[in-house]
């Protein structure tokens, strides 16, 4: 399945300045297999080495040479490390601060050498202390998510729909008969989600339940992952938040509503460590005046959003594999439309920038408001408003517009592709699009 992460390091191969990569990202979204296409695709030998698998490769580490470390590796490994030839591809590189050391070696005494690595749990070495310094400077930063809803579509082979509604604008919206099958395939994508083996498994099988059951196994593994978070308290406070996480996606996040029972500092590190390994994500309320979004956060006002559509669904217990698409009903599809617009922005991001996405409340009363999404675009900040449907009130979006003089507010909902009194509507179905449109109408 191709990831249009793939054009990221494509880039990156060809770049003179390249410096090893650290890709970051949660587990189980395909990092190491694109890492390892990566180099297939470039006619290069992977000499892969993996500290969980194999630790006793750690010790090849020890050096900060990095001709003696690749000595020791082709000794271990049986295999012949050669700058233009190889890639050397160091997966759960968390799990030995002298390879993190490494690379900072290898930028500056063998910088022929293409050097990648990856480490789904790298923020929680950072935070316990396990590793004791970092090669700042020396290394590059990239994210991955869970697949996309266009290379979701390219793996079931809808690559011409996909191609066609790309190219749609404002005055040539796509026509209803493919407007419609698309929004059947997003609520598919509801179901099945972007994990990669899940998707893989119901391109083997055609069964949402098989899928399913995928779902529930990575639930369950990245559950069992909660030991490697550290041993600071108690793990099922992880559990009661992970539960109650997916009612609470499309709403302001309160502790209490995880558990009354427990105080608000007894869950602010599990939460934090959830978001560690990108099973959850915060989305910090922001006045939105300008920008940076960032720098007028609002001190513990925030939302979240799960890693991915088709855990959420499957940790609800939703079972709705039996019955025809267009039929099935979810509970709270606004929670839904919110989560998917949200994981969508996320995926199109640049990779090299920190994920991270805002909304916009008000709080005043008597005049509360709430904007979905505050993204920057041209400049200035744009509010994005999620609707499940293809109606629904907009008081909130054009409030933001009139208070912070936006030209256009942006609509995501099932109504078509269109431009009304500065309301751009776009369908689910483009969140991929939306800074193309916006070039042309901001």
């Amino acid at each position: 399945m191709y990831r249009y992460f793939m054009n990221y390091l494509d880039a990156r191969a060809s770049d003179p300045r390249r410096v090893p990569l650290l890709l970051r990202g949660a587990r189980q979204i395909g990092k190491s297999h694109t890492l390892r296409e990566y180099g297939s695709r470039l006619g290069r030998r992977v000499v892969e080495v993996n500290f969980e698998l194999r630790p006793e490769l750690e010790q090849c580490f020890r050096s900060r040479q990095p001709d003696e470390i690749l000595r020791q590796l082709e000794a271990v490994t049986g295999l012949t490390i050669e700058d233009r030839s190889t890639v050397l591809f160091i997966d759960e590189i968390q799990e030995s601060n002298d390879a993190l050391m490494a690379l900072r070696a290898f930028k500056e005494l063998r910088p022929q050498l293409d050097v990648v690595a990856a480490g789904s749990l790298i923020d929680f070495a950072l935070n316990d202390g396990r590793l004791n310094s970092f090669p700042v400077g020396r290394i590059a930063f990239a994210w991955m998510h869970p697949m996309s809803f266009q290379e979701f579509l390219m793996a079931l082979g809808e690559d011409k729909i996909a191609e066609s509604c790309a190219l749609s604008t404002v005055d040539k919206p796509p026509a209803p008969a493919i407007h419609s099958k698309m929004l059947s395939l997003v609520r598919l994508y509801y179901m099945l989600g972007g994990m990669p083996e899940v998707v893989s498994t119901y391109l083997e099988t055609k069964s949402i339940l098989a899928a399913s059951r995928i779902q529930t196994r990575l639930g369950l593994g990245f559950s069992a992952d909660f030991a490697k978070y550290g041993a600071r308290y108690d793990h099922r406070k992880l559990q009661k938040i992970l539960a109650s996480a997916p009612r609470r996606v499309g709403m302001q996040f309160k502790f209490s509503h995880v558990d009354p029972d427990t105080k608000a500092r007894d869950l602010k590190a599990p939460l934090a460590d959830l978001e560690r390994a990108g099973l959850i994500r915060r989305i910090p309320a922001v006045s939105g005046n300008g920008l940076p979004l960032a720098a007028e956060e609002r001190d513990g006002i925030f939302k979240i959003q799960m890693l991915d559509i088709g855990l959420m669904l499957n940790t609800l217990g939703l079972s709705i594999s039996t019955m025809p698409l267009e039929s099935a009903l979810f509970i709270n599809e606004g929670a839904l439309a919110e989560q998917f617009v949200g994981q969508e922005l996320l995926a199109y991001a640049d990779p090299e920038q920190p994920p991270q996405i805002y909304y916009w409340s008000r709080e005043a009363k008597g005049a509360e408001a709430e904007v979905d999404f505050v993204i920057a675009h041209g400049g200035r900040p744009v509010p994005v408003e999620v609707k499940a449907g293809a109606t629904g009130s907009l008081r909130s979006l054009r409030q933001f517009m009139l208070d912070k003089k936006c030209r256009v507010g942006v609509r995501f909902s099932q109504h078509p592709l269109s431009l009304v009194d500065g309301i751009l509507s776009i369908p689910l179905y483009m969140v991929g699009s939306l800074s193309r449109l916006l070039d042309s109408h901001v």
